[in-house]
């Protein structure tokens, strides 16, 4: 079985999307400062979380050239983590 890899010019600029989207998301849910963010931007950081999750898997792991079981499978499982995430923050406020 022949896979093709993504080139280092592709990697680097998920690499880049990601160190980005981290910053982001560090000054978006105000990681210095000890308050309730609501569930609007807990729900935007959930999806920016589990976008940025599947670029690793897509990219990183070369998710992009398995099967479609494998593909469902992991961003199935990455939604469920997500969702639980999602439920449990709206469950302890």
């Amino acid at each position: 079985m022949h896979m093709k890899l993504p080139s280092t010019r592709t990697l680097y600029f998920v690499w880049a999307i990601l160190m980005a989207s981290t910053i982001g998301l560090m000054g978006a849910g105000r990681v210095d400062v000890n308050i309730d963010l609501g569930p609007a931007w807990v729900t935007v950081l959930l999806v920016l979380a589990g976008v940025k999750s599947s670029l690793i898997l897509w990219f990183y792991l070369n998710l992009g050239q398995s099967s479609p079981g494998w593909k469902k499978g992991f961003i199935g499982f990455l939604c469920a983590i997500l969702v639980f995430v999602w439920g449990v923050s709206f469950v302890s406020t």
